[in-house]
């Protein structure tokens, strides 16, 4: 596999040097005078080909390479609006995103368990561009020392206070993505989570999350799987239509019926459990005792 991309890489990038013992690639791009390169591992491409058929391994390989000179390219430009570190940025997608969206060139993400995933940005400009793992290892953000995304994230919604609607809490702030960040930093912005039953939440939009009491009972279960569907549809900035149980560390998802207006399908350990006190008990004993004696 890496010597088919060492014999065909130089005629779709040329310039480009391949060591296949080392299993990387070098790059260049530039304008004039400016000329810059790059070394990157073909494990990535690699990975990605052997779950293909080999018919289409060619047109992967190049589209990967061009796609990393398209990455050293959003490199240097990057380092044009300040410190690249200080300006990433985390943002809590539905898990599935990145690989429906990406590119040929994977993108910097952190699995975030069954449902989400952390996907990694850089702001530049008024925009937030993806990061993807070639252009961390270009900008050298994986190196000891360099702020954790996650943590600039946190700092950013660590002033952000719930309101209250509709007997639901809501975390909100227009157009930023970075709200959605609250369910990774629970123990703050989200202490309900770890107490108790936890609570129901749904994250309808990335600048959106809305939850209640996981304990509080069908109606405000309803309310909520509402509250959410209706922000979810037609958001510039969806997330996920869905509900989910969070208690500490643990999060299942709770099925919504798609009737008019969506019901939340609780689990039972959720639905109140009808409470058969002694004093009942004694009192059914007494009455059936003395049916008898007549």
């Amino acid at each position: 596999m890496v010597e088919m991309i060492a014999d065909m890489a130089p005629i779709w990038l040329p310039g480009c040097v391949v060591d296949v013992a080392q299993r990387t690639v070098e790059v260049g791009w530039g304008r004039g005078a400016l000329q810059m390169s790059a070394v990157v591992g073909v494990g990535e491409i690699v990975d990605r080909c052997l779950q293909l058929p080999t018919a289409r391994w060619p047109e992967q390989i190049e589209a990967w390479l061009h796609a990393v000179v398209a990455e050293g390219e959003l490199a240097t430009e990057e380092h044009r609006f300040g410190d690249v570190a200080e300006r990433q940025r985390a943002v809590l997608v539905q898990r599935g995103w990145s690989a429906r969206t990406a590119g040929p060139v994977a993108d910097a993400l952190i699995p975030f368990g069954d449902h989400f995933e952390v996907v990694v940005f850089v702001g530049t400009g008024n925009e937030f561009r993806r990061l993807t793992v070639v252009r961390r290892s270009m900008l050298g953000l994986g190196d000891p020392g360099v702020p954790s995304p996650v943590q600039l994230s946190l700092a950013d919604i660590s002033t952000l206070v719930p309101r209250e609607q509709d007997g639901i809490s809501v975390l909100a702030r227009a157009d930023d993505p970075l709200v959605s960040m609250a369910v990774v930093d629970r123990e703050n912005l989200l202490p309900q989570a770890s107490t108790g039953a936890g609570v129901l939440i749904g994250v309808p939009r990335l600048s959106m999350v809305a939850y209640c009491p996981a304990d509080a009972g069908q109606e405000r279960a309803d309310t909520l799987a509402r509250w959410i569907a209706d922000s979810y549809r037609d958001a510039p900035d969806q997330c996920s239509p869905d509900l989910y149980w969070l208690q500490g560390d643990q999060m299942v998802q709770v099925p919504v019926t798609l009737s008019t207006p969506p019901t939340a399908l609780l689990p039972a350990a959720l639905k109140p459990q009808p409470r058969r006190t002694w004093l009942r008990y004694l009192f059914g004993r007494q009455s059936g005792d003395l049916g008898r004696s007549h």
